[in-house]
């Protein structure tokens, strides 16, 4: 049950991307990208303190935290990475963010003062060079652009400051409540941006459009997080060596969905960045395999 479980929950998260791409074509994205969050913020604010009603609401000094969780985590991450769709494939998207785990890494060790160990340093330089492999050719090609490698960059820079922040602020606040608030204050933050960029651009409702966003909010948001908790509250180890899978099933639904061709080079590409996520402990397969728990942080 666990093998099934864990199946379905890194195809439904390696579909965010593809269903993102698909929802927008020829749409103002960052519109798009609103829609979603006021979609899901609306949900989230009518569970916490319309069902729950016993929900606490922020106080004092939260609400800056809340606030520049909300920036990083969502306004600039998801604004930046969902950009970067109309520049890079899927396929290249989906290996830049699977090196998140080294960011923080990085930024731990400068803001929360962890070391970071001669393996992780090996894994970096290891999954930086797929990435390599895989944009390079990719430019070459045009079917990558410069501005969208940046956007990439902006994006993952963006969640790895944000989830650092998070673990140093400690909020005491429940977890729903935070994903409540940096959500609504995402969309709040947003909004200059999406008016700036998209200007006076209307959204066309498609069949496209309605499938992405319903694809983006019930299997991604809502299922593919449901997973994720059940899986992390049975073995948190064996739920983060799934996400090894989810570039390779985001080369593969973007070529189905989308036509994305698959070259060898993004193949390559793929397996160095898994092989650096392996040799940093990032994903520790051996741990997990054996059911050994992993070592705190140094």
């Amino acid at each position: 049950m666990d093998n099934f479980l864990g199946l379905l929950f890194v195809f439904l998260w390696a579909s965010a991307s593809t269903a993102a791409k698909y929802g927008f074509q020829s749409q103002p994205p960052l519109t798009v990208l609103s829609m979603r969050f006021a979609i899901a913020a609306a949900m989230m604010l009518a569970w916490s303190y319309g069902i729950r009603r016993n929900s606490a609401l922020p106080s004092g000094k939260q609400w800056g935290q809340l606030a520049i969780i909300g920036l990083t985590n969502s306004t600039l991450f998801l604004g930046a990475a969902w950009l970067s769709l109309r520049e890079v494939s899927v396929g290249l998207y989906s290996l830049f963010l699977a090196t998140m785990p080294f960011l923080v890494a990085v930024l731990s060790s400068i803001w929360l003062s962890r070391r970071v160990t001669r393996n992780e340093w090996l894994g970096i330089a290891v999954a930086a060079a797929g990435l390599v492999v895989v944009a390079m050719p990719s430019l070459v090609a045009s079917a990558a652009t410069w501005q969208g490698l940046v956007l990439l960059v902006i994006a993952m820079v963006s969640q790895a400051v944000g989830s650092v922040y998070l673990k140093r602020t400690a909020l005491t606040l429940p977890s729903v409540i935070i994903n409540t608030w940096q959500m609504t204050l995402g969309l709040i933050f947003l909004l200059p941006f999406a008016i700036a960029l998209n200007g006076d651009a209307v959204l066309q409702v498609t069949p496209e459009l309605v499938g992405g966003l319903a694809w983006s909010i019930l299997m991604v948001s809502v299922i593919a997080n449901a997973l994720m908790f059940t899986l992390q509250k049975r073995d948190p180890l064996r739920a983060s060596v799934w996400l090894l899978l989810a570039p390779v099933f985001s080369y593969l639904q973007a070529a189905l969905v989308l036509g994305e061709p698959i070259r060898a080079f993004d193949m390559g590409g793929a397996a160095l960045v898994v092989a650096g996520l392996v040799i940093s402990g990032a994903m520790d397969v051996r741990r997990a395999l054996t059911g050994q728990r992993a070592s705190p942080p140094r």
